[in-house]
């Protein structure tokens, strides 16, 4: 079984009875708690029957309910928020060169980054986006640094961008202008924004197309739409290297559908900061 189990759930949500989406709903609410529980707690507090938790986890593949707990607690191991890693890597890191190591550790997370799933979600998310009407774009806290590269790069050739920002005005109220063909690029890592994912689920409830990158198909996000690029983090060190090559790679895909028109809108973006001095 694959960490992507809550992708699996969330693509065969709508065809599951109504005791599997009751069921799937506690699951990815309360992930965390699986391997704490029996198969009698688990029933008590999903108020599930003990039959149906059996039903489905043999329906996602599972052997036996503890083969179920231990792909959960294989998920919470890789679950290291960005803080306790830092704070880690300050308290704990020896290594003499440091510089030097973290650059060979982005190295490693790039190599294992590259799968075939995350090429099949990034062939679909550029075709969606290429088609969209707008493209709006967010990501929050630690995230947002990332979203703005996205906007920015994309704004050089496209017009059909907005990056949506706290403390510029309300965003819902923004988003209340939004319109069939209008797509949300969201990103999100760990720790996950609440903005962020009430978001999502306003683009969700409009019928609008939502594509996500974060780090984990159990982050909040993940759960909610099936195009979903996951940009690991390594396991020692916390890093954007995967979320940043893999958008630096739509910027060119992107790009390169009206190679013409878009060398064309570049050409003329920097002759107007040249003639605004804005550049040294």
């Amino acid at each position: 079984m694959n960490e992507n189990i809550f992708n699996i759930i969330n693509k065969n949500y709508n065809s599951y009875s109504k005791a599997f989406q009751k069921l799937s709903d506690y699951i990815i609410q309360n992930y965390k708690s699986i391997p704490f529980y029996s198969i009698k707690e688990l029933e008590e507090k999903s108020d599930v029957s003990t039959a149906t938790i059996t039903r489905f986890f043999k329906d996602l593949g599972f052997g036996g309910y503890s083969d179920f707990q231990d792909e959960f607690k294989r998920i919470l191991q890789k679950e290291i928020t960005p803080m306790k890693q830092i704070k880690y890597s300050i308290d704990k890191y020896d290594q003499e060169n440091v510089l030097k190591d973290i650059i060979n550790l982005n190295i490693e997370t790039l190599r294992y980054t590259y799968s075939e799933e995350l090429y099949k979600g990034f062939k679909n998310s550029i075709e969606i986006l290429n088609n969209a009407r707008k493209i709006y774009i967010i990501g929050n806290r630690s995230s947002y640094a990332v979203a703005y590269y996205f906007k920015f790069m994309l704004f050089q050739f496209m017009d059909k961008v907005e990056l949506l920002s706290l403390g510029t005005g309300d965003i819902f109220d923004r988003l209340s202008y939004i319109q069939d063909g209008d797509v949300l690029f969201a990103i999100s890592f760990s720790k996950y924004s609440k903005i962020t994912s009430s978001v999502v689920d306003f683009f969700k409830e409009r019928g609008n197309t939502t594509i996500v990158m974060t780090d984990s198909y159990s982050s909040p996000i993940a759960t909610k739409t099936e195009n979903i690029l996951i940009a690991k983090s390594g396991e020692k060190t916390y890093s954007f290297v995967s979320a940043m090559t893999i958008l630096n790679a739509m910027i060119i895909e992107l790009g390169k559908i009206d190679k013409e028109m878009t060398l064309k809108m570049f050409k003329e973006k920097e002759k107007i900061a040249h003639e605004n001095d804005t550049y040294n």
